[in-house]
């Protein structure tokens, strides 16, 4: 149950890099390659090297370890530093009604309907170098939807100005679905910040997902409760005859649901959850990404990551058809590894070595960051290691990517940690780093062996 819009996991060995992305296609950013952004474009280099020394002088280190949920993704790091390079929102474009001169008719009433419509006239419609005047500010989302996918991205390619005026439409395009979170959660999740993010799609052709990141505070209102947050949609029509539907058909034209669960503990509380690495022979490539624990838990502080996906292989999502629905509270219960209902008795590594074919180790490959307490190992024909492993020394982890194929950090005990939710029913959403606090505890199962079909 991969996502159909999320892209393929990276080889072993490659983390992060492959398919379309290893050719310059419009990629996320890889912790690896801090000089490559997500759009590929040329000006994005001379962007990051001439700015990046003054925005770590003026606005501190861009480490997620900052509370400033602002400056956690490059897109939105590199669009605050064109800004402050140059004011590229005013060279974009506009009417320039200052400059309309009063009409003085022998006909008033003519003069007068002149006068009301001048403002639009194409004349004063004038932008800087670079602004073509289809990017002026009422015609330019409607340019956007038309572009909607690779195009688009392209768009972002071309310089900074076009950089800075797409993102920003993009941010009044989808202020409807900031605004419905903020009604339907605002007690108990408050919306921080709002961001467009979009990564490959690793398919028969290179692809594209856009999403629509909403970055929330949790408070205390459902402290030791399991929440849902849950929303409606429906995929834009590609023609005419969806007015034509007829009546007895209209169920399945109703708008599909996605939901994100997660549990809320006390703030300070240390976490525990469970990530599961499926290397059996009997498997491709695209199980190289560890499985984590479907519902996040999270403690009262931090911040949670809502992906709300808006184009994908499936097309482009109708926004005025997004709806929230209304928070479901249920009791906490204990989360645990699916594979631990079909395993009971685990030994100690010499006792199952000697019964099993595997060449088996204890993976003890994370320290200082996440210091090894116990494996244990389970299983017949497919061996299982269960690893408790524990949150201590801060900073990334450095192994982490190239064997789990996820980024990893840790951060101070007290801080609070931005956790990226992923959709029910899936193993894999959208790949981002996880981050960890001093003293949480992580079961790493490891799955090898089986026949080869």
């Amino acid at each position: 149950k991969t996502a159909a819009s999320g892209p393929k996991a990276p080889r072993q060995g490659s983390p992060g890099q492959s398919g379309s992305a290893a050719r310059g296609a419009p990629c996320a950013v890889s912790s690896r390659s801090p000089e490559r952004c997500a759009t590929g474009g040329i000006f994005v280099n001379f962007v990051l090297q001439a700015l990046l020394a003054d925005s770590a002088a003026n606005m501190g280190t861009t480490s997620s370890s900052s509370i400033d949920v602002r400056i956690t993704d490059r897109k939105s790091l590199i669009k605050e530093l064109c800004l402050r390079r140059k004011d590229y929102e005013c060279m974009q474009h506009a009417y320039k009604v200052e400059e309309i001169q009063p009409y003085d008719l022998a006909n008033k009433k003519f003069s007068e309907v002149l006068q009301r419509t001048a403002d639009r006239c194409p004349e004063i419609c004038r932008g800087d170098e670079n602004s073509l005047v289809f990017m002026e500010a009422s015609i330019l989302p409607i340019v956007t939807a038309f572009l909607f996918g690779g195009a688009l991205i392209r768009c972002f390619e071309v310089c900074p100005l076009w950089f800075v005026v797409y993102y920003k439409t993009l941010d009044q395009i989808f202020a409807k679905i900031d605004m419905g979170f903020k009604s339907y959660y605002g007690p108990s999740l408050h919306l921080e910040y709002a961001r467009t993010d979009w990564s490959p799609v690793h398919v028969a052709e290179a692809g594209i997902r856009i999403d629509r990141i909403l970055i929330a505070r949790v408070t205390n209102m459902h402290e030791n409760k399991c929440t849902k947050v849950s929303y409606g949609y429906a995929y834009k029509s590609s023609g005419p005859l969806e007015s034509q539907v007829d009546q007895l058909d209209r169920e399945q034209h109703e708008p599909y649901e996605c939901s994100f669960k997660f549990d809320t503990y006390k703030k300070g509380r240390s976490r525990a959850f469970w990530i599961h690495k499926d290397i059996c022979r009997f498997h491709g490539d695209e199980t190289r990404v560890a499985a984590t624990q479907n519902i996040t838990p999270v403690c009262v502080n931090d911040r949670i990551e809502i992906a709300v996906n808006l184009f994908n292989a499936m097309g482009l999502i109708d926004v005025n058809k997004v709806r929230w629905h209304p928070l479901e509270v249920f009791p906490l219960q204990s989360r645990e590894c699916p594979i631990e209902q079909e395993l009971f008795d685990w030994y100690d590594l010499d006792s199952f070595q000697s019964q099993s074919v595997e060449r088996l180790q204890i993976p003890d490959f994370f320290a200082p960051q996440l210091v090894h307490h116990s494996t244990e190992y389970a299983g017949i024909d497919v061996a299982v290691s269960r690893t408790s492993l524990r949150a201590e020394a801060q900073g990334v982890v450095p192994q982490a990517d190239r064997i789990l194929g996820s980024r990893f950090e840790v951060l101070p005990r007290s801080s609070p940690i931005i956790l990226p939710l992923k959709r029910v029913g899936l193993q894999h959403d959208r790949f981002t780093k996880i981050q960890l606090r001093q003293g949480d505890t992580i079961q790493l199962y490891i799955s090898q062996g089986g026949k080869m079909t």
